[in-house]
């Protein structure tokens, strides 16, 4: 049972090991279609095996944080603070975005990123969930159909923000898919079908990894060399991108923003997770990568940019954190037992 005491929950452990399933499997599901997409007549089967790699990383970095969901069952219960002002927040995010790609025919990158510019300078204290909420926004409105689905959908992703609070702190992308899967509660039983599209041509593959590179070193710069927050720097690299790209970079402009945005989220990574802008870069173009094979799978659902950056922040980070622990071992350190089993 989940106690309400406003302004605080208590939060048994079941539902937190269900939040982290949940937020596990949707970025493992992504990169097994990035896979799939390089084996399709336009795909580049040469990278069949980078793709594999990613996933097999993004398993490895989800294994690491099972550590940290046992350190959290073990503690028995956890107290989320304000749950029913963050899960407000969400919806308010995502009727924000939802009303400015539907009424007012704004691009769901600029929508997105302009209420997380907003909310980041005027309500710092809930710009998290409200740009939690805005990815949800992002839906295209031809799958929604209206607004009831729209908030039925940011009500399933507020509260998987509230469960999941726990685990996956500081890993860039974990709002996207938060909101990623509360869509997909929703889409799957209700949608007739997912928009999709070709994979692009091969031509565009290197612009798209240099760019997504570039987006992800921009925003993780921005928000680790600054006084702005990672929501505030996501947002303005994504206005930037979705903005100038389409316009300047004509047929292959959306392409590109949709690269930087994604790789904006890999940006907003904590360094504790990743330390600098060499290896925030190698994540940017692992979501590049991802980004155009993925791009005849689950297209118009809000959030699957986002999952795109976790699952390819959860790769670097697992990479990372192995390679630590081999090379401390190695100068006789002997890890915790359950970093080695």
């Amino acid at each position: 049972m989940i106690h309400w005491n406003a302004p605080e929950w208590s939060l048994p452990w079941p539902p937190v090991v269900v939040g982290f399933l949940l937020l596990a499997v949707a970025p493992l599901v992504l990169f097994g279609f990035g896979v799939w997409g390089t084996l399709l007549p336009r795909g580049l089967i040469l990278l069949s095996p980078v793709l594999i790699a990613g996933t097999l990383g993004t398993g490895l970095g989800i294994r690491c944080e099972w550590w940290e969901l046992r350190r959290v069952i073990d503690e028995g219960t956890v107290v989320i603070s304000e749950a029913h002002q963050n899960l407000l927040a969400v919806v308010g995010g995502t009727l924000l975005t939802f009303a400015g790609v539907a009424e007012l025919g704004m691009s769901p990158i600029v929508a997105a990123s302009l209420v997380g510019i907003i909310v980041a300078i005027v309500i710092q204290r809930v710009a998290v969930p409200v740009y939690c909420g805005a990815f949800v926004g992002m839906t295209s409105p031809e799958l929604f159909g209206s607004y009831w689905y729209a908030t039925l959908a940011a009500l399933l992703a507020g509260l998987l923000f509230t469960v999941a609070h726990p685990v996956f702190h500081g890993v860039g992308g974990k709002l996207g898919t938060t909101a990623f899967v509360g869509v997909l509660m929703v889409l799957v039983p209700t949608a007739g079908s997912f928009q999709s599209g070709p994979i692009p041509s091969q031509r565009v593959l290197l612009p798209v990894v240099g760019f997504a590179a570039l987006g992800a070193i921009s925003t993780f710069t921005v928000h680790t060399r600054s006084a702005a927050d990672p929501v505030l720097a996501s947002g303005l690299v994504g206005a930037v991108g979705g903005l100038l790209l389409p316009v300047f970079v004509n047929a292959s402009g959306e392409l590109l923003a949709a690269a930087v945005y994604s790789a904006s989220f890999a940006g907003m990574t904590d360094p504790k997770r990743i330390p600098n802008e060499w290896w925030i870069g190698t994540t940017g173009i692992g979501v590049g990568l991802v980004v155009v094979y993925t791009t005849p799978f689950v297209g118009g659902s809000g959030g699957k940019l986002g999952t795109i950056a976790f699952g390819s922040c959860l790769g670097i980070h697992g990479i990372l954190r192995t390679l630590n622990i081999f090379h401390l071992s190695r100068r006789g350190y002997q890890p915790p037992k359950e970093e080695t089993t």
